[in-house]
């Protein structure tokens, strides 16, 4: 069973400077570990975060198929939807493609 995960990464938020010149300096980020999930009465699917497997978040179940295929397809419109790639897992850990 695959199933797509995004890793805590850290990044860096750049200096903001407001209108009444006032600057807030660049600091460091650090995101969370995210995984999609599927509502079971619903047809979508929810980034959350990532417990396990097992776990929910909210009630719902992290989104598990069969085919790599499918699980590709499902990245690629998240991508589009969000502007972010998540890494395809499976119980053996990362899948490289």
């Amino acid at each position: 069973m695959y199933y797509l995960r995004k890793e805590p990464e850290e990044r860096v938020v750049p200096e903001i400077v407001k209108t009444d010149d006032t600057v807030i300096p660049e600091r460091k980020f650090m995101s969370d570990d995210r995984a999609i999930y599927k509502h079971h009465d619903f047809s979508r699917f929810y980034r959350g975060t990532f417990k396990g497997i097992a776990e929910k978040y909210q009630g719902m179940k992290v989104y598990q198929c069969k085919t790599l295929k499918r699980i590709v397809e499902l990245r690629e419109s998240m991508y589009q939807y969000c502007g972010e790639y998540f890494d395809i897992y499976d119980e053996s850990g990362k899948v490289a493609i």
